[in-house]
């Protein structure tokens, strides 16, 4: 049976037959106890259109073709990518650190794919998240690779797939909105131009929360071509069907070839994996599935889009919820197989997040559902209002939600009234009513982040929610500033569309304008770490993350400083036969010109480090970085043994703690002869590798330290560890 034509998106489409011909009318006289032979000569009279169809048809597919207008498509790709342009030539900041520089099997280039197949995100920070986001690292190895410690190439690449992700949603909104250019564009610009945007594209570890939102759109993209295609196979299309499938397809091929070559570590897991992925690429629905996978390789919170298929199919191809919802299967099989493929990977689906007042206040206050309502308030004035942005809300920035809380209250009404016209907006399938479901659905996970684990405040935890608040925004302002359409009878209606749309582009301009603006400053604050940090100082001073990270960075300038000093020291000392006198005058005077910067960077640093104590008593992160201090750059032995000790009673799984005491305790048996500090070295050197087997400071240590005295200490009396 052929396929049904199905009417354009907000169109109340009435069948055909529904209304009788006239010729029906003519005859619809004659009795219905027609004779049997009268009937045979005349069929042609029997009243057949006027009788409904009982029998629903086979397919409501194809829906109508839609074209895409290709200028507003390739404007905001390009300004996706020109936005981000003051990026190029960054340093690595905040978890670029982490996600690259530390990263053992980032660093290994090509070599390192098997192992970020099979390891958390977080497998080299001491923490068990269960986050599997490999897809990210395995981009930051081929980089590493070809490119080596190359954080220009990593900003431009970033700014490159931000591009492409207005490439992608400026085609698949002018899908879902037929004859609606410039709605489609506005709706587009707001999602490019938001400065909340700022943190994914200009911080290099965003590229999971960029991939997943870019493999999200191009699922909906594919299954939109299967929802308007004669033919299931893109290459049985239209020419414009082929660059799009066979690029993708391409691309999923290569993909199928690393990933099953890397999870099987053979030739043959290569080949199955091209075949799987050369077989799904033929397709529409299989380029989908292939989509929706590469979004889980981003970012497991991708699951969320499952909602997101059968939605656009009910709004805007107006199918109805039981052809929508029934359409999910295959995309619900890979979605099983992706969280069969975690488990087996990295042995857990949800981790181990650990107790901490810094990141995970509000389950230890036990104020999680609170909070999680005053947060919506928080995100919603974002999304209007993009000003001040903080790249830090750890505690205690946003103080707990409470039933006494006026926030608490206004995010909880708030939810209620806008579930509710969300319910609304879904019986009438309004523009406004699908803004507010895409909200709600790419919300969930940064909310259940608060709501399940208690977790804080992020804006990247908003980047794909911006589009649900573009199309209530856009819908809202056309409303008010756009007089007539295309169907109206009114005078306006005649007016070409840009003199109708006027009122409209003007205000989007100054609007795309200042949010351009906005993210062009805010990516200033993205060059380096001190940058950053400082930044976000006189918006978050009660952030106990913020004031560490700028002690932080003045110990890395006063750690500058040493070595700096050390180096004139020693180049003093090679002069041969000797030095002057004028040459070690000289010399000294830089030596204590030196030596003083870093005493006052020190000093900076301690008192950062004492107000992140002050807003977090049990920060054990904060009493390393003074204990490093004073083991590094103004130094005092007994200070430094006491801060580490402090670490580990704050948090006694943190590795460095241990390690550095080993550091010091190996130091003073040196110096002194002492055998039980060596072995008291030997013990915290053990115990660094107990409580993260992966730390390879205190691996390397450890080795040393028995190869040169043969000692190996796993167990101390505590009258040996408290003696010193």
């Amino acid at each position: 049976m052929a396929k049904k034509k199905q009417p354009t998106a907000y169109e109340n489409p009435r069948s055909a037959s529904s209304k009788p011909a006239q010729t029906t009318a003519t005859n619809s006289t004659r009795p219905s106890s027609t004779r049997v032979n009268e009937t045979a000569q005349r069929p042609v009279t029997r009243p057949t259109t006027t009788k409904p169809t009982t029998t629903p048809p086979s397919s409501d597919l194809p829906i109508e073709k839609r074209p895409v207008v290709w200028w507003p498509v390739a404007a905001l790709a390009l300004l996706g990518f020109v936005l981000y342009i003051n990026t190029f030539g960054h340093q690595y900041a905040l978890d670029d650190i982490a996600a690259v520089g530390q990263n053992l099997f980032v660093k290994k280039g090509l070599a390192g794919i098997p192992d970020l197949l099979r390891t958390e995100f977080w497998h080299f920070s001491n923490i068990s998240l269960g986050y599997y986001r490999p897809l990210s690292l395995i981009t930051f190895a081929m980089e590493q690779e070809y490119f080596k410690d190359n954080p220009n190439i990593s900003h431009m690449i970033n700014a490159g797939l931000y591009a492409l992700t207005g490439l992608s949603i400026g085609a698949l909104l002018q899908k879902w909105l037929p004859g609606q250019t410039i709605t489609a564009f506005l709706i587009g610009l707001v999602f490019i131009a938001h400065p909340i945007h700022t943190e994914i594209v200009a911080n290099i570890k965003g590229r999971d929360e960029i991939l997943s939102f870019l493999f999200i759109s191009l699922m909906l993209l594919s299954y939109w071509k299967h929802l308007e295609s004669a033919s299931s196979f893109w290459y049985k299309g239209a020419v414009g069907d082929w660059a799009f499938g066979g690029l993708f397809g391409l691309f999923a091929i290569v993909g199928g070839w690393v990933i099953g070559s890397s999870l099987t570590g053979s030739t043959f897991g290569g080949i199955v994996g091209v075949l799987i992925m050369g077989s799904l690429s033929a397709s529409w629905v299989g380029l989908a599935c292939v989509s929706l996978y590469f979004a889980f390789l981003s970012k497991e919170s991708s699951i969320v889009s499952l909602a997101l298929i059968p939605a656009m199919q009910y709004w805007f191809a107006r199918r109805n919820v039981w052809q929508s919802l029934i359409s999910l299967w295959p995309f619900l099989i890979v979605a099983a197989l992706f969280f069969f493929q975690k488990q087996k990977m990295i042995g857990t689906l949800s981790g181990t997040p650990p107790v901490d007042w810094a990141n995970y206040p509000y389950k230890i206050l036990q104020t999680e559902k609170s909070t999680t309502f005053k947060f919506l308030m928080y995100y919603i004035r974002l999304l209007i209002l993009p000003h001040p942005l903080v790249y830090d809300y750890s505690y205690n920035v946003i103080p707990s939600g409470s039933k006494g809380d006026l926030l608490t209250w206004a995010g909880f009404l708030s939810l209620i009234a806008l579930a509710w016209l969300g319910w609304k907006g879904f019986m009438k399938r309004t523009l406004w009513g699908f803004g507010i479901f895409w909200f709600f659905v790419t919300m969930a996970p940064g909310l259940g982040f608060i709501w399940m684990r208690g977790g804080i405040f992020a804006e990247r935890f908003a980047y794909a929610a911006v589009m649900g608040f573009a199309f209530i925004l856009i819908w809202a302002l056309q409303k008010l500033l756009v007089r007539g359409d295309a169907n109206a009878s009114d005078e306006s209606a005649t007016k070409p569309a840009l003199v109708r749309y006027a009122p409209l582009l003007g205000l989007m301009a100054v609007v795309a304008g200042l949010y351009s603006f906005k993210t062009v400053e805010r990516n200033r604050d993205w060059e380096n770490n001190f940058i950053l940090f400082n930044s976000a100082l006189p918006y978050a001073p009660n952030s106990c993350q913020v004031q560490r990270h700028v002690a932080n960075e003045w110990i890395e300038k006063g750690l500058k400083d040493r070595a700096k000093a050390d180096s004139i020291a020693n180049a003093t000392n090679a002069i041969k036969p000797k030095p002057t006198p004028e040459q070690i005058k000289k010399a000294q005077a830089l030596i204590d010109t030196n030596i003083a910067h870093a005493n006052v960077h020190g000093r900076w640093a301690l008192d950062h480090l004492q107000e992140s104590t002050r807003i977090y008593p049990n920060f054990g992160e904060a009493y390393f970085s003074m204990a490093y201090v004073f083991q590094k750059i103004t130094p005092n032995v007994d200070s430094a043994k006491y801060y580490y000790k402090q670490t580990i009673r704050a948090a006694n799984a943190y590795a460095p703690a241990y390690n550095n005491l080993g550091v010091i305790y190996q130091g003073e048996a040196q110096a002194q002869n002492n055998r039980q500090k060596l072995e008291l070295a030997s013990y915290y050197y053990n115990r660094s590798m107990v409580v993260n087997p992966a730390y390879v400071d205190g691996q390397n240590n450890r080795a040393n330290l028995l190869k040169a005295y043969g000692i190996d200490v796993k167990v101390l009396p505590d009258s040996i560890i408290n003696k010193y």
